[in-house]
């Protein structure tokens, strides 16, 4: 499974159904901070990634160093995952 290409498939899937064009969403493009997503969209994102991979994500984690790029969250997914 191609992590950044799932979690990228996602956030464009919720950014389009926003009418956000993602025709040059790059994994390192900040998500919150460049408007692609409101925060209900955020909000859906985050409990699909938790589904997703099976991960409980803690509040305290949820910070733009985990979540605020494709790449980071990529990232997390793997550290979180090698941990459990």
């Amino acid at each position: 499974m191609n992590i950044h290409k799932t979690i990228r498939a996602k956030v464009a899937d919720l950014a389009q159904q926003l009418g956000r064009d993602t025709h040059n969403l790059r994994d390192d493009q900040e998500i919150q901070v460049g408007g692609l997503l409101d925060s209900a969209s955020l909000m859906e994102l985050i409990l699909w990634f938790e589904a997703e991979f099976e991960l409980e994500v803690d509040q305290d984690q949820l910070t733009l160093d985990n979540f605020g790029t494709i790449n980071r969250m990529a990232s997390y997914a793997e550290k979180a995952s090698a941990k459990a």
